[in-house]
Protein backbone atom coordinates (compact mmCIF):
# COMPACT_ATOMS: atom_id res chain seq x y z
CA UNK A 1 0.00 0.00 0.00
CA UNK A 2 2.66 2.53 -0.91
CA UNK A 3 0.25 5.31 -1.77
CA UNK A 4 -0.13 8.88 -0.64
CA UNK A 5 -3.21 8.12 1.42
CA UNK A 6 -3.28 10.26 4.55
CA UNK A 7 -6.27 10.27 6.84
CA UNK A 8 -7.00 12.99 9.38
CA UNK A 9 -9.07 12.87 12.53
CA UNK A 10 -10.38 16.18 13.89
CA UNK A 11 -9.31 16.71 17.45
CA UNK A 12 -12.41 18.14 19.11
CA UNK A 13 -12.36 18.41 22.89
CA UNK A 14 -15.07 16.31 24.49
CA UNK A 15 -16.14 16.28 28.10
CA UNK A 16 -16.08 12.49 27.94
CA UNK A 17 -12.51 12.34 26.62
CA UNK A 18 -10.00 10.03 28.28
CA UNK A 19 -7.42 11.09 30.83
CA UNK A 20 -5.85 14.49 30.25
CA UNK A 21 -6.94 17.36 28.08
CA UNK A 22 -5.52 17.76 24.61
CA UNK A 23 -4.83 20.98 22.78
CA UNK A 24 -7.63 21.93 20.49
CA UNK A 25 -7.15 22.34 16.75
CA UNK A 26 -4.79 19.38 16.46
CA UNK A 27 -5.40 16.66 13.90
CA UNK A 28 -4.02 13.16 13.82
CA UNK A 29 -2.58 12.06 10.48
CA UNK A 30 -2.54 8.36 9.62
CA UNK A 31 -0.03 7.18 7.01
CA UNK A 32 -0.55 3.93 5.11
CA UNK A 33 2.03 1.21 5.68
CA UNK A 34 5.22 1.58 3.67
CA UNK A 35 7.49 -1.27 2.71
CA UNK A 36 11.05 -1.12 1.32
CA UNK A 37 11.75 -0.43 -2.33
CA UNK A 38 11.20 -3.72 -4.23
CA UNK A 39 14.84 -3.85 -5.36
CA UNK A 40 15.86 -3.82 -1.70
CA UNK A 41 13.97 -7.08 -1.11
CA UNK A 42 14.97 -9.07 -4.20
CA UNK A 43 15.65 -12.68 -3.22
CA UNK A 44 15.75 -11.64 0.44
CA UNK A 45 19.37 -10.60 0.06
CA UNK A 46 19.08 -7.25 1.86
CA UNK A 47 19.40 -7.04 5.61
CA UNK A 48 16.50 -6.31 7.94
CA UNK A 49 18.26 -3.09 8.93
CA UNK A 50 18.57 -1.82 5.33
CA UNK A 51 14.95 -2.76 4.60
CA UNK A 52 13.88 -0.87 7.73
CA UNK A 53 15.87 2.20 6.62
CA UNK A 54 14.27 2.04 3.17
CA UNK A 55 10.77 1.78 4.66
CA UNK A 56 11.51 4.70 7.01
CA UNK A 57 12.67 6.78 4.01
CA UNK A 58 9.32 6.09 2.35
CA UNK A 59 7.44 6.99 5.55
CA UNK A 60 9.37 10.27 5.71
CA UNK A 61 8.53 11.02 2.06
CA UNK A 62 4.81 10.43 2.74
CA UNK A 63 4.96 12.62 5.84
CA UNK A 64 6.64 15.45 3.92
CA UNK A 65 4.15 15.20 1.04
CA UNK A 66 1.37 15.78 3.57
CA UNK A 67 3.01 19.00 4.78
CA UNK A 68 4.25 17.57 8.07
CA UNK A 69 7.77 16.95 9.35
CA UNK A 70 9.35 13.77 10.68
CA UNK A 71 9.22 15.29 14.19
CA UNK A 72 5.42 15.29 13.88
CA UNK A 73 5.34 11.48 13.79
CA UNK A 74 4.15 10.25 17.19
CA UNK A 75 4.18 6.49 16.72
CA UNK A 76 4.88 3.76 14.24
CA UNK A 77 3.83 0.15 13.87
CA UNK A 78 6.44 -2.16 12.38
CA UNK A 79 5.24 -5.41 10.86
CA UNK A 80 8.02 -7.96 10.47
CA UNK A 81 8.36 -11.53 9.33
CA UNK A 82 11.49 -11.97 11.47
CA UNK A 83 10.89 -11.20 15.15
CA UNK A 84 14.35 -12.50 15.96
CA UNK A 85 15.78 -9.37 14.30
CA UNK A 86 14.12 -6.72 16.45
CA UNK A 87 17.63 -5.57 17.41
CA UNK A 88 18.31 -4.71 13.74
CA UNK A 89 15.02 -2.80 13.50
CA UNK A 90 15.87 -0.83 16.65
CA UNK A 91 19.36 -0.16 15.32
CA UNK A 92 17.87 1.30 12.12
CA UNK A 93 15.49 3.47 14.16
CA UNK A 94 18.39 4.76 16.29
CA UNK A 95 20.36 5.62 13.14
CA UNK A 96 17.39 7.23 11.37
CA UNK A 97 15.93 9.36 14.15
CA UNK A 98 18.06 11.90 15.96
CA UNK A 99 17.05 12.80 19.49
CA UNK A 100 13.30 12.33 19.14
CA UNK A 101 12.27 8.83 18.17
CA UNK A 102 8.54 8.05 17.89
CA UNK A 103 6.96 5.26 19.91
CA UNK A 104 7.25 1.92 18.14
CA UNK A 105 5.14 -1.22 18.24
CA UNK A 106 6.47 -4.38 16.57
CA UNK A 107 4.06 -7.01 15.28
CA UNK A 108 5.09 -10.41 13.92
CA UNK A 109 3.43 -11.51 10.67
CA UNK A 110 3.89 -14.50 8.37
CA UNK A 111 4.20 -12.64 5.06
CA UNK A 112 4.51 -9.11 3.62
CA UNK A 113 4.19 -7.65 0.08
CA UNK A 114 7.17 -7.96 -2.27
CA UNK A 115 8.79 -10.54 0.05
CA UNK A 116 9.73 -7.67 2.37
CA UNK A 117 10.87 -8.37 5.91
CA UNK A 118 9.46 -5.12 7.32
CA UNK A 119 6.53 -2.80 6.66
CA UNK A 120 5.96 0.40 8.64
CA UNK A 121 2.85 2.51 9.20
CA UNK A 122 2.84 5.81 11.08
CA UNK A 123 0.62 8.21 12.98
CA UNK A 124 1.50 11.88 13.20
CA UNK A 125 -0.03 15.09 14.42
CA UNK A 126 -0.83 18.17 12.38
CA UNK A 127 -0.30 21.16 14.67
Amino acid sequence: MNGDAVRYESDHFKATAGCGARKQNLQLAFFDAQYPEPERTADGLQSVESQTMSALERVEAAVERSGLELDDVLRTTVYTTDLDRIDAIESAYDAYFDARRPAMTVVGVSELPNDATVQIEATGVKR
